[in-house]
């Protein structure tokens, strides 16, 4: 391959390469893995402390060398590993260590937490005798943290840990104030990032104060070309992840990849997927078009965040299915110029598993096994992980003094269970597809066709807990037969289509079936009832509506939103029957209608085609309430902000307005502050809001779930961030736990208003909100943490001041009573 033209390189990147869409990969944060040499822990710079989340915790290469059979017994092709070269140890700027791997000070070292290159070696040829590959996390946008401008005069990180700067030519060179360092420009010398949407800032300021790599330098550019080949030289690695990619500028990709001293040019079928953190919103695909560019830049494969990010709304909160079915079609179109790897949550945002139940996890993973691409597990999630950068092994940060290598986990058992089904069926891998039903309103059915050259597979989900009811419509042919294939709660029956294709299906609730469409055909037998209605699809319903109809059947039942278990039973007489659509008894929007007619024998059933009716409302003012500005110092007005510049008073709750528009629940919130330092996808950053509802037709909880506050009551809790939102019951809510997560509200910013939409089915569909209490808290919350900002008597870079660990995590608090 090494004298292969560009251009065929630039064919190859478009195309599958090899198998590797038929693989599945663990994904492993080496210091929080294993620990398997004891004596590589502690450097003696005060920089291990496995009770400090934000140390050294153990975990090292050969760590993960002894657990070898492990990965493998989960049916896994392969790992991929943070990275790990020489790094910087510790931060006192920020107050956190550089344990991940993505803080580097010399690209061709190993770091010595981690072993040593012999280890590493090892370790890859272990792999590669037990059938599995090596991908090796790659950084080339920054280093670590040893410079910055404040106020714009330039500051050495002078106590920086184990070094004040990297250590390998050139990155050595990063003294700005040495007139000959600064003119070899290896470095940007710009501020941090403070706004991402700029595309100059993104390409060359400092992110989040890491030392930003002049990429467009030459010699930046052979020596991180140099210094990564040095890794598939030496040890092997078949492939990379590159980190933060989007703040690169994509003709260095196409250096560094597609050169003919590039990457590419040292081993025959290596993989390289980039890390561009954009996902759009509910049928848009501008992340898509963006990330597709980057296989134009030398990628064949990108990580696919748009996708895990449809999954957390609708799989996890309970958003339209109807969101899900656009994102996965839409994949055809990217899945035809490059590998897409997809997965449900990583080392750099919340677990998929905190906050919901078992059941919610494992229907997430089993539908990514449904979709081409090739799937990741992070580490942990076997074992029911839901602390981001917990430890695996029991003396390790976050472990509970806890050994979590259980091959006997239900969901280690899962997880190979699941992948042996991807494996034994070509069209999870390579098939197309084609979505044949879904959910105009809110959490439900998803169905969809998977078709390749060799077989064709049918996969319906359900991701709301109601059991539902739905007909399908298929092009196949009358009499078909589709077999149960893999199931995770849902029914194991044959299905048969009818005429045109169509099946009526019940699906359990949060559950997941897979059909194969066999060559077995059935005879139909004909039914001569009927059922005619006055309701026409798509009719606007804003005032009680009567549905009149007539058949031949002796009962007749009605499905409203496919809701199975709600089924009413209507009297016939005379051929006829009635039903009265109350509209105030539902959330604006789109509902469905499917009717059931049965004649005398419990076999001789027909159902109506499904019918869709558009509720619409008016929106009614409930309350509206002025908070005082400046009061977003804390219960006892002593806590004051992180020093980092990107917080800006975003906590100071103005006013808040609440309305519903029939059983829907609108809270409108003014901040003093709405900013979008970190291009969060709900159009606003450096806040969460933890709103709790009191139905006071309930008896809830009082203890205010990770915030050290109790109120009187609650039976709900609003948690939202500018990157995600959930519902919460208070069912198995505590001190130190969210309660059960039954939706996710739409977020809207507008006109400096954050508008937050809760669906009145998530709430119990109340016939009013009257008496309902609301109290609003704000304050932040730190996605890689998964948890509150701390606070401790003095502020610093992202720790709130004036407080300690046990003080209340509020900034800034209003209560509202609804009267009306």
């Amino acid at each position: 391959m090494k004298k292969i033209s560009v251009i065929f390189i630039l064919f190859f990147s478009v195309m599958f390469l090899g198998n590797w869409q038929d693989k599945v990969l663990y994904f492993i944060m080496i210091d929080r893995f294993n620990d398997g040499n004891v004596s590589n822990n502690d450097q003696g710079m005060n920089e291990y402390n496995p009770y400090n989340g934000a140390k050294y915790s153990g975990g090292d290469l050969e760590g993960i060398l002894q657990k070898i059979d492990y990965i493998k017994g989960m049916g896994v092709d392969g790992i991929w590993i943070t990275p790990p070269v020489a790094n910087q140890w510790w931060d006192p700027w920020v107050h956190y260590g550089g344990y991940h791997g993505y803080w580097a000070r010399d690209f061709t070292k190993v770091d010595e937490h981690f072993g040593n290159l012999e280890i590493y070696k090892k370790l890859s040829k272990e792999l590669h005798k037990n059938g599995m590959v090596l991908i090796q996390d790659i950084v080339v946008n920054h280093v670590g943290n040893y410079f910055r401008f404040k106020n714009g005069k330039f500051e050495i990180n002078t106590k920086s840990v184990p070094t004040n700067a990297p250590t390998q030519y050139p990155f050595n060179l990063n003294n700005y104030d040495i007139s000959d360092v600064r003119k070899k420009s290896i470095y940007h010398w710009t501020p941090d990032i403070n706004n991402f949407a700029d595309p100059n800032q993104r390409l060359n300021y400092q992110l989040s104060g890491l030392d930003d790599l002049n990429t467009e330098n030459l010699e930046v550019r052979k020596t991180l070309k140099e210094s990564y080949k040095y890794w598939i030289k030496q040890v092997g690695v078949d492939g990379f992840r590159a980190d933060t990619a989007m703040y690169v500028p994509k003709d260095f990709w196409k250096d560094f990849f597609l050169s003919k001293d590039g990457i590419y040019s040292q081993k025959d079928n290596f993989i390289s997927f980039g890390e561009v953190w954009l996902t759009s919103k509910p049928f848009d695909d501008s992340a898509e078009k963006e990330i597709e560019t980057y296989f134009e830049a030398g990628f064949n494969a990108m990580l696919d965040f748009p996708l895990n990010e449809e999954i957390k709304r609708v799989i996890k909160g309970g958003q339209p299915t109807k969101y899900l079915a656009y994102r996965i079609e839409r994949r055809n179109k990217t899945l035809e110029k490059g590998l897409l790897v997809t997965f449900i949550d990583n080392h750099d945002m919340e677990r998929f598993a905190k906050g919901t139940t078992p059941i919610v996890t494992k229907l997430a993973l089993a539908f990514l096994m449904t979709l081409p691409g090739m799937p990741v597990i992070y580490y942990g999630t076997e074992q029911y992980f839901e602390e981001t950068r917990a430890s695996m092994f029991e003396k390790g940060w976050g472990s509970k003094n806890k050994n979590h290598f259980n091959p006997e986990s239900d969901m280690y058992k899962f997880i190979s269970q699941i992948i042996s089904f991807r494996k034994s069926y070509t069209a999870t891998r390579y098939g197309k597809v084609k979505v044949l039903s879904f959910e105009e309103s809110g959490a439900g059915i998803l169905a969809y066709l998977l078709k390749d050259d060799k077989e064709e597979l049918v996969v319906i989900l359900n991701t709301s807990n109601d059991t539902k009811i739905t007909k399908i419509k298929t092009s196949l042919s009358e009499g078909t037969v589709l077999v149960p294939v893999f199931n995770l709660n849902g029914k194991t029956t044959k299905l048969i289509t009818k005429k045109d294709g169509e099946f009526v299906v019940t699906i359990p609730g949060r559950s997941i079936t897979v059909y194969k469409i066999s060559d077995e055909k059935r005879v139909i037998k004909k039914s001569n009832l009927f059922v005619k209605t006055n309701l026409k699809d798509g009719m606007i319903i804003k005032d009680k509506f009567t549905i009149k109809g007539r058949t031949n059947a002796k009962y007749v039942y009605i499905y409203i939103d496919r809701k199975y278990d709600n089924k009413i039973k209507l009297n016939v007489k005379n051929n006829q029957f009635t039903y009265v659509v109350d509209p105030l008894r539902f959330d604006p929007g789109k509902h469905t209608l499917l009717i059931k007619a049965r004649g005398s024998s419990m076999k001789d059933v027909i159902y109506t085609e499904e019918t869709n009716f558009l509720v619409e409302l008016e929106v009614k003012d409930l309350a509206f309430s002025i908070d005082p500005k400046g009061d977003d110092n804390g219960p006892n007005g002593t806590y004051v902000y992180p020093t980092d510049p990107t917080f800006k008073r975003q906590m100071d709750i103005l006013a808040v307005k609440v309305q519903s528009i029939g059983q829907t629940l609108v809270i409108s919130i003014k901040p003093k502050e709405i900013t979008k330092s970190w291009n969060p996808i709900n159009g606003f950053d450096h806040v969460t809001y933890q709103i709790f509802l009191d139905d006071p037709s309930k008896v809830g909880t009082t203890y205010l779930p990770f915030q050290n506050y109790k109120i009187k009551d609650w039976d709900y809790e609003i948690f939202v961030t500018g990157w995600s939102s959930a519902l919460y019951s208070s069912k198995g809510a505590n001190k130190n736990k969210f309660g059960m997560q039954i939706g996710s509200p739409e977020v809207i910013v507008d006109d400096g208003w954050i508008k937050i939409i809760v669906k009145g089915d998530n709430l119990g569909n109340p016939k009013s909100y009257s008496g309902w209490k609301i109290y609003l808290t704000s304050w932040d919350y730190d996605g890689i943490s998964s948890r509150f900002r701390p606070i401790e008597p003095e502020p610093k870079a992202y720790i709130f001041g004036g407080g300690n660990e046990n003080a209340a995590y509020i900034m800034d608090d209003l209560w509202i009573e609804i009267r009306k």
